[in-house]
């Protein structure tokens, strides 16, 4: 899964690489993003100020997201093991902050999201934690030119709320976690953003694991396993 991110650059920098107008918000630049966090999000009308943690329009209320199996279903766990990292807080568990690639197109809560409202979350760099002998041991992953990068990802307009979509991990981060968050090609993300286009069988594909060839990972501080720390020395390579 992808439980956290950062986004260290100025927002100016979001709207060069992306190649949309200044928005009119400001954010800060962020070395620790969390879910429930408002984050600066492409969308094909530009950038937008989002809550991470899909809600989807037909959801029961506020921060509440309908079960979509039984308690028990084996598909419960296969489909849900992914929404909320072990990591977060109480107040942060609402909303699914990830969905997966596998089923996105059919499955009720993202189904009409990845059709109508896809949408790039701008970041340049990702944390996953490894698990061994009960302790959980957190890595960054970079571009190797430490650029920025769009992860793949659905909103809903009504709960200004997205989600970062999510693939079997590459050889790189495999060694660290089973999953990782698909990052586009940047000849594909016009074609992601446009919501006119709809076709499944062009789509799909693009959700994949991104090239290892082309990204680096190191093992960070502690630091980073609270929401609450959010500064240069989480994104820091651990010395020693």
């Amino acid at each position: 899964m992808c439980g956290r991110y950062s986004q260290t650059m100025d927002l100016a920098e979001a709207v060069k690489r992306f190649g949309v107008k200044p928005p009119p918000f400001n954010c800060k630049p962020s070395y620790s993003i969390a879910p429930g966090a408002q984050a600066p999000v492409v969308c094909a009308g530009g950038l937008r100020l989002m809550k991470w943690g899909f809600i989807p329009a037909w959801s029961s209320g506020p921060g509440a997201v309908t079960p979509l199996f039984s308690a028990g279903n084996t598909l419960e766990k296969k489909f849900s093991e992914e929404t909320v990292p072990e990591t977060a807080a109480p107040q942060e568990r609402e909303g699914f902050i990830n969905a997966r690639a596998e089923g996105i197109a059919s499955r009720p809560a993202f189904r009409s999201a990845f059709y109508r409202t896809r949408c790039i979350i701008p970041a340049d760099g990702f944390y996953e934690w490894q698990s061994s002998a009960g302790a959980k041991t957190p890595y960054r992953f970079e571009m190797k030119d430490k650029s920025l990068f769009g992860m793949a990802g659905v909103y809903e307009e009504k709960t200004g709320t997205f989600a970062i979509i999510t693939a079997a991990a590459s050889a790189l981060v495999r060694a660290v976690h089973h999953r990782m968050p698909v990052i586009l090609e940047r000849r594909h993300e016009a074609l992601w953003l446009d919501p006119k286009f709809r076709d499944s069988e062009t789509l799909l594909p693009l959700l994949r694991a991104y090239d290892s060839s082309l990204m680096h990972v190191y093992r960070v501080s502690d630091l980073i396993n609270d929401p609450e720390n959010d500064s240069p020395d989480c994104a820091k390579p651990l010395q020693g």
